[in-house]
């Protein structure tokens, strides 16, 4: 289970949603979330907590293949594959941009 911690919801709340719009791949990442030994990941730049607490993101990810778009927290705590679970990258250096991490 992801746990938003509270240095983790500064880091949200730094970045509002449109708060990047324009900035395409020299966007920055504020989390990285993966599915371990698999090709998914979701490249969070913006994001928003809502009403009932659950946080919308904006970003880039690749499930299939990549594309920009918007997520919840909660879409993403849901996937499981064969009892694997999404993680947060907690090794994700401040001012690392989308295109940084693309390979």
């Amino acid at each position: 289970m992801i746990t938003v911690t509270e240095q983790l919801k500064k880091v949200f709340e730094s970045s509002p949603l449109y708060s990047k719009e324009g900035k395409g791949f020299n966007a920055e990442v504020i989390a990285r979330f993966f599915l371990p030994f698999s090709s998914a990941v979701w490249l969070v730049t913006e994001a928003e907590q809502q009403e009932d607490g659950d946080w919308l993101f904006f970003g880039y990810c690749h499930i299939q293949e990549w594309e920009w778009g918007y997520v919840l927290l909660s879409q993403i705590q849901e996937v499981n594959v064969r009892g694997l679970t999404v993680q947060l990258d907690k090794g994700l250096k401040t001012g690392t941009m989308v295109k940084d991490c693309l390979n």
